[in-house]
């Protein structure tokens, strides 16, 4: 039997791969890779890539969109954390914009002011003109969104819409809301 040459990874993953070595990553310690299940490429980075918080700004820009998974725990939050504190200020002005298009910025709910994230999911599902719990719902594993609407009609999209908006502008402004949405259990803290 003849051993066939490993087919060399699609010229984008090669540049992705590429871009991290020069960031300082071992060779080895990473992978770059298309998958299926995200529609994305995702990278993967082990412990032997010899990452640490100091490469984050490097392996950002070298990553721009894509998936990036690091297998310490500590990093990847420690990653994501920076990442969304950069999309921070952009995330609330988008949101603001959007809630005071839609007029319903005026006397938005503040988290603070109510006992649970049921009773301010609550709270804003009313500001976005919807009855409450007609998208919160109350699971197993917590809160989660499941709209339970009788029709995707336009209006029902657009309170969707807004819903949502409300949801970035709650998280970008750093308020503590936890929920899921259905279809994500498996991924719901203490599974």
């Amino acid at each position: 039997m003849i051993d066939m040459p490993q087919v060399p990874p699609p010229a984008y993953e090669q540049v992705l791969t590429q871009m991290l070595l020069e960031c300082g990553l071992r060779n080895g310690g990473f992978t770059v890779k298309y998958e299926d299940d995200l529609q994305s490429v995702e990278i993967v980075i082990e412990k032997e890539a010899g990452a640490s918080k100091a490469h984050f700004d490097c392996i950002k820009q070298a990553a721009d969109y894509e998936i990036v998974t690091f297998k310490d725990p500590d990093l990847q939050q420690a990653y994501q954390d920076k990442v969304f504190e950069a999309l921070r200020p952009q995330m609330l002005a988008d949101a603001r914009a959007e809630l005071e298009k839609r007029g319903v910025l005026d006397g938005f709910p503040e988290r603070s002011k109510f006992g649970s994230d049921r009773l301010f999911a609550e709270a804003l599902e009313q500001q976005c003109g919807m009855l409450p719990g007609s998208f919160f719902v109350q699971s197993e594993w917590g809160l989660v969104g499941q709209p339970k609407l009788d029709s995707q009609s336009k209006v029902d999209q657009d309170r969707i819409s807004c819903l949502m908006a409300a949801i970035m502008y709650v998280s970008a402004k750093g308020e503590s809301f936890e929920f899921g949405f259905i279809g994500n259990e498996a991924f719901a803290p203490g599974r």
